[in-house]
């Protein structure tokens, strides 16, 4: 949505959208001054993003023609509209009128004389401001060059973290994207594992093996019998080694032996914990069914997974 509210406070009238907002919506006023309190949701939406937009945003006066001398943040204190509207009176201006209003030849020129001038709403106005570019009028992003783009909004709003190194097996171009969501679930540990307390009601044991262990994370990618025997034809068919039976050793190490844009590396990126999506869905199955299939049934239904 911040693209397209960059899009409308550009004017970027290429956009069939933007123009029909331009028609419909703004009319003869700016994106800045309307009211989110009216229009549908997606809209409201929109205009709610503008106060954290703003703060990023720098306007560069140039000819006035574009920018609305009352409705557009070109001044540093904000919409002077909402700030001095006693100070825009006495100029005698339209709050419709562009900013060209008061510039002449590059400078600025106010059109109020007298004891007007020395008005605390008016003196407020002059004291800062901003510097007259020349050539038009310009809005640009102070992030990232000046370009805009939603990695760099994104970026911005965004609460930094650590870097993590298993994020290399989240991706790949053999990747499923629900297998990588669910796979991104376990390592954080946040699968409906029964360890956990608001899966009390039906038990602790694990449901699909008989050692009656409680299920875990990792008594249900390793420990469980099932499990295993599921990795080890998995592993049998890959030919690829499993040196660990813990969850947090293993995910540390394949993040390390796996990781580049290798084929091979891709692709036992995909193999390697692929099976953990059909051992969530058949515990699922199992809970749903009150007991396991035949074990081999299930296998076969794991190497064809």
């Amino acid at each position: 949505m911040s693209k397209l509210l960059w899009d409308v406070i550009r004017g970027n009238k290429s956009s069939i959208w933007v123009e029909w907002i331009y028609i419909t919506r703004l009319r003869d006023r700016t994106v800045w001054a309307v009211s989110e309190t009216t229009g549908s949701w997606g809209w409201k939406k929109l205009l709610k993003l503008r106060s954290l937009l703003l703060p990023h945003i720098r306007f560069l006066v140039g000819d006035g023609i574009t920018f609305s001398l009352s409705r557009d943040p070109w001044h540093k204190l904000g919409l002077l509209i909402h700030l001095f509207p006693r100070g825009l009176n006495l100029t005698w201006m339209d709050v419709a009128a562009p900013l060209a209003s008061v510039i002449i030849n590059g400078q600025w020129v106010w059109p109020v004389q007298g004891y007007r001038r020395n008005s605390i709403e008016f003196l407020q106005i002059l004291h800062s401001l901003p510097t007259i570019h020349g050539g038009v009028d310009r809005v640009k992003w102070k992030h990232n060059g000046g370009t805009f783009s939603t990695a760099s909004v994104y970026d911005h709003f965004r609460t930094p973290g650590p870097k993590v190194g298993w994020s290399s097996l989240l991706s790949g171009v053999f990747k499923i994207s629900r297998n990588s969501f669910i796979l991104w679930l376990a390592i954080l540990g946040k699968l409906s594992t029964l360890d956990k307390p608001w899966l009390s009601h039906l038990g602790r044991d694990c449901i699909l093996c008989v050692a009656g262990l409680p299920e875990t994370h990792n008594h249900l990618f390793f420990e469980c019998t099932y499990a295993r025997q599921c990795l080890a034809s998995i592993r049998q068919q890959t030919r690829f080694p499993w040196p660990y039976r813990e969850w947090r050793r293993s995910i540390l190490w394949a993040s390390q032996a796996w990781r580049g844009k290798h084929i091979v590396h891709s692709a036992l990126r995909a193999l390697g914990f692929d099976h953990i999506p059909h051992l969530t869905g058949t515990k699922q199955e199992a809970l749903s069914r009150g007991g396991m299939r035949n074990i081999h049934i299930r296998l076969t239904s794991c190497r064809g997974y």
